[in-house]
């Protein structure tokens, strides 16, 4: 099945259903905003005692913010939902009923559920960052908007690729429990600008864990922070961890015995 025609179809369903609870959507915007609402109160009260974080003021943090509420929309509308859901089918034997049905199975498992409603997340989180930049009296260039887009596109790829890349362990580990807690603990620490870390955790986040890709990239795009050829890279960096997790999925997979297994 052409991969298009399979994401089409998913999305016609999945809205389908979600027009059935149309009060979830103010459900989920009313959480969002009070989410918000709350990172936007620690972090005045922070800066009550200081004028920088690892050399971003308070404004450029809350840009920073933006992207991440745009990510984290992403993330509840598409990957929970969807390949979130895997470390369970692989211990019950489930996924039997996906590996026999004749399309890409990493595809299908991604994005076969879909939370239509949190993808105003994604909204809340590009206007709050358009707020904070005009606060900070900057109105972009065309060309920084579009490495923005460019950077953005790298960073969903980016945590697409950790999720599968986690979610792959249950092959291995198989009575893993909420696996996904896991990337949960470690994109909080996206949250922040990746210079605010000491040396050994940005370590960590640009190289072996790459979240720093994932907010402080974009947001510097934005910000006017970023440096010429960063966006590029932040493209190959997106390239090359999509690659990986291909690579561990196919590996994993085969380690899968099914239900009789």
């Amino acid at each position: 099945m052409n991969p298009m025609r399979m994401l089409a179809a998913f999305w016609r369903l999945n809205l389908a259903e979600e027009l059935q609870y149309r009060a979830n959507f103010v459900a989920s915007v009313l959480g969002t905003v009070f989410y918000m609402a709350t990172a936007l109160l620690t972090l005045a009260l922070f800066f009550r005692h200081t004028t920088a974080l690892g050399g971003w003021d308070y404004w450029e943090i809350v840009v920073l913010l933006g992207v991440f509420n745009a990510l984290t929309g992403v993330i509840e509308a598409v990957l929970r939902p969807g390949i979130g859901q895997l470390a369970g089918e692989v211990r019950s034997g489930e996924l039997d009923l996906v590996l026999v049905k004749p399309v890409d199975p990493q595809a299908f498992v991604s994005f076969r559920r879909l939370d239509i409603w949190r993808f105003a997340d994604v909204v809340l989180g590009l206007a709050l960052a358009a707020y904070a930049l005009h606060r900070l009296h900057r109105v972009p260039s065309l060309a920084q908007v579009a490495t923005f887009g460019l950077t953005l596109a790298a960073a969903a790829v980016v945590v697409y690729a950790i999720w599968v890349a986690l979610m792959s362990l249950a092959f291995w580990f198989v009575s893993v429990e909420n696996i996904a807690v896991l990337f949960d603990a470690v994109y909080e620490g996206a949250r922040y600008p990746v210079s605010a870390y000491p040396g050994a955790l940005r370590f960590l986040f640009v190289y072996l864990i790459p979240i720093a890709w994932t907010t402080t990239i974009p947001a510097s795009a934005l910000t006017g922070r970023l440096r010429p050829g960063s966006a590029l890279l932040a493209a190959v960096v997106a390239g090359v961890v999509f690659a990986l997790a291909r690579v561990l999925w196919r590996t994993a997979l085969k380690r899968y015995t099914g239900a009789s297994g």
